[in-house]
């Protein structure tokens, strides 16, 4: 364990020296964190106990990583169905904005639709349709009543 402690250490203190090295330890997702806790619970020396405040304290790191992780995939779902809830509302209704090809649309909505990335199911594109030409709902600029 002593091994791994002083390789995150290490790792630490050069993160600190230099940040353009790359990545620090805070950017760890959870996996790569559960691997790092496995990996010292693996190595561990039974006739060296851990000390007990190290290992709640990684516990308590892995139990607020976690929470964020939900946190924040709760708040990109919330997102997202709050700009599905605000286009919808705009059907029927006279907008001005920027098509796909930064060309200014003017004209009524008659549709919405939600463009979801094959690569990250979580990164999805609303927009309205407004005759031929599709409008990303934060290109709106300006919503009239007919």
């Amino acid at each position: 364990m002593s091994r791994i402690q002083n390789s995150l250490e290490s790792s630490a203190a050069a993160t600190n020296a230099s940040a353009q090295r790359g990545p620090g330890l805070q950017d760890l997702d959870l996996d790569q964190f559960l691997s790092l806790i496995i990996t010292e619970l693996q190595n561990h020396d039974p006739l060296s106990p851990t000390d007990n405040t190290a290992l709640m304290e990684q516990i308590g790191q892995l139990r607020s990583l976690s929470a964020n992780d939900k946190l924040t995939d709760t708040l990109t779902s919330f997102s997202i169905t709050q700009e599905l809830t605000t286009a919808s509302a705009l059907i029927g209704k006279k907008v001005d904005g920027l098509d796909e090809a930064g060309k200014e649309i003017k004209g009524v909505v008659e549709r919405v639709s939600v463009k979801i990335d094959e690569k990250d199911r979580n990164n999805r594109q609303v927009k309205v349709h407004v005759g031929d030409k599709m409008v990303d709902i934060k290109n709106v600029r300006e919503i009239n009543q007919n």
